[in-house]
């Protein structure tokens, strides 16, 4: 039997909203390796950069798809600050405060997310 266009649709729905939890679910775990990867580069890895950014522009590409427009735009802040920094410059405490405050961002719209 076939299913009607609404039934369909409805179907589509759940799955978009189980993609959506199991997303909020794992960026909130990358937020927090983020915050790692932040302090890593605050004691002067400059391979912690690879990793923020990488995180960053999946948490950026995902979110824009599954529509946490707000989400994206922090995440590819954070993204565009990663790429930013020259690798010999890890540990630079302005950076690490920039990286920091736009990794508050983040994570209050993700909060924000997870309230509704």
């Amino acid at each position: 039997m076939s299913q009607t266009r609404e039934e369909r649709e409805a179907a589509a729905r759940v799955r978009m909203a189980e993609l959506a939890a199991k997303f909020v679910a794992r960026t909130t775990g990358e937020v927090a390796t983020m915050r790692t990867q932040l302090l890593k580069l605050a004691a002067g890895d400059p391979e912690a950069l690879i990793e923020l950014r990488h995180l960053a522009h999946r948490a950026c590409g995902t979110g824009a798809t599954l529509g946490f427009e707000a989400l994206a735009d922090c995440a590819q802040r954070v993204e565009q600050l990663a790429e930013a920094q020259a690798p010999d410059a890890a540990g630079a405490a302005e950076a690490v405060d920039q990286l920091g405050k736009a990794l508050d961002a983040l994570d209050a719209e993700l909060t924000r997310i997870k309230e509704k």
